[in-house]
């Protein structure tokens, strides 16, 4: 058996070292990429429910006279909000699963 390939190791040099830098996988990277995407949501949301205030505002007030584009703001707003609650139920879901996982 030729040993010679592996070359000279002595204990003084310790384990080869990795790397200072290795590179990170992809997924790392794009959490940036969902974060921006799920803060991107909530303001649309969040748009969406004050141009429903506004309007129910513009309506008491007597600024606007169309009670169905009211009240189709009113469940766009409604409707967003709901799905943005499902969203964050299913996400914190999704967390406590892998934090109940065994290692």
């Amino acid at each position: 058996m030729n040993l010679d390939a592996i070359g000279s190791f002595s204990a003084a040099e310790g384990p080869a070292r990795l790397p200072a830098e290795t590179p990170r996988p992809a997924s790392a990277e794009s959490g940036g990429a969902f974060q921006r995407l799920l803060f991107a949501s909530l303001e649309r949301v969040e748009g969406m429910q004050r141009e429903a205030e506004r309007a129910v505002e513009d309506l008491t007030i007597g600024r606007q006279q169309d009670v169905h584009a009211v009240m189709i703001a009113v469940e766009k707003a409604g409707i967003a909000l709901e799905l943005a609650l499902q969203i964050r139920n299913k996400l914190l879901n999704a967390y406590e699963t892998l934090m109940r996982q065994q290692i």
